[in-house]
């Protein structure tokens, strides 16, 4: 997955204080997200502490956006269940499959080492 984080900064109000908005450009879903700079910078922090990685912890950031957005939810809200349930990488990983998975087309499915066994009376109907 390749994904490209770029950041601007949009002037609030006169006093001359800005919020930083963070532009995410997602090239393999081709997607545009446009964020909040502060919910941008705990989320990333917190993957990268977990994975030492600046490349992993900003597409982990951009995949829980994108979840966020798709699923209507806080991504805040999200960051502290995926915190309370995360100790380490591979724990960390799951999670992000289980939530990939839920709005992905379901011919693939991430981090699955066992293929599904469909009901073989559907699957007749369906290869007919």
């Amino acid at each position: 997955m390749s994904t490209v984080v770029q950041v601007s900064t949009v002037s609030t109000n006169v006093e001359n204080k800005s919020d930083t908005t963070i532009t995410i450009f997602d090239s393999f879903y081709n997607t545009n997200l446009y964020v909040n700079g502060a919910e941008y910078d705990a989320v990333n922090s917190y993957f990268y502490s977990v994975t030492g990685s600046n490349i992993i912890a900003a597409n982990y950031a951009a995949i829980l956006f994108r979840i966020a957005q798709e699923g209507n939810y806080s991504v805040l809200q999200l960051l502290e269940l995926i915190k309370g349930n995360s100790a380490d990488l591979l724990q960390l990983n799951a999670i992000m499959c289980y939530y990939l998975n839920t709005f992905k087309s379901k011919a693939s499915l991430y981090g699955v080492s066992n293929i599904p066994n469909p009901n073989q009376a559907v699957q007749r109907n369906v290869i007919l």
